[in-house]
């Protein structure tokens, strides 16, 4: 069957019109992916600032307990920290 030349043209406009949409459909796919990232990585960023919080408050509780001569066994339990780190506050 020939195709007349308004059809030929209607087949190329639709073809560019389908390449068109795949090549913004990837682009939409990639930003939406890059947000995405972005999102993840600042709720990831938000929890390691909390647990790096919680952690130097622990710390800073120890130091507070071995100033005022509180025993090594309550520091433990108080703070959940090792023997070996509250050793290492005191120096």
């Amino acid at each position: 069957m020939l195709m007349t030349i308004a059809e030929q043209l209607e087949q190329k406009g639709l073809e560019r019109g389908i390449e068109q949409g795949r090549t913004e459909g990837r682009e939409e796919g990639r930003q939406e992916g890059r947000e995405e990232g972005r999102q993840e990585g600042r709720e990831e960023g938000r929890e390691e600032g909390r647990q790096e919080g919680r952690a130097e408050n622990k710390l800073e509780t120890a130091r507070a307990l071995l100033r005022h001569g509180v025993s090594l066994d309550i520091i433990v339990a108080s703070t959940g920290l090792s023997r070996d780190k509250i050793e290492a506050l005191k120096h």
